[in-house]
């Protein structure tokens, strides 16, 4: 058993959850980081989250054992009800890793080059701004 690799921070506003990524993640550190979150979703009624935005902008990669996991959440994310999951600020490599792991789910997957990109598409989360 290995060390957690990778921070992640997080706001549960339903319908959605803001997720910021931090560094580069481990397996360990991907299966930490579903526990945490889905520890404090399992308090919400089933469906409350539709929508996540996941800010990739101080993410790092991950390590190659740790994809098979993270995979497996992405694909529980469509199981639970998301309707669409958006990635601010992804580098070339994490946005071809992701838009592999989405082919064919059917999972509306949107992809901002920056948070002021996302605040235009959303003007109604303009609230979060400073978070992202």
């Amino acid at each position: 058993m290995f060390e957690v690799h990778g921070r992640w921070q997080y706001s549960i506003e339903p319908p959605i959850i803001y997720i910021k990524v931090i560094g580069c993640f481990n397996r360990e550190g991907v299966i930490a980081f579903a526990k945490n979150v889905q520890a404090d979703l399992s308090i919400l009624p089933p469906n409350s989250i539709e929508y996540a935005v996941i800010n990739l902008a101080e993410f790092e990669l991950t390590t190659a054992d740790s994809l098979a996991v993270a995979t497996e959440y992405f694909h529980g994310v469509k199981a639970r009800g998301y309707k669409r999951v958006t990635y601010i600020k992804p580098n070339f490599v994490a946005k071809s890793m992701l838009e592999s792991i989405w082919r064919g789910s059917d999972m509306d997957v949107q992809f901002c080059v920056n948070a002021q990109s996302y605040l235009e598409q959303n003007p109604e989360h303009q609230h979060v701004k400073n978070w992202l």
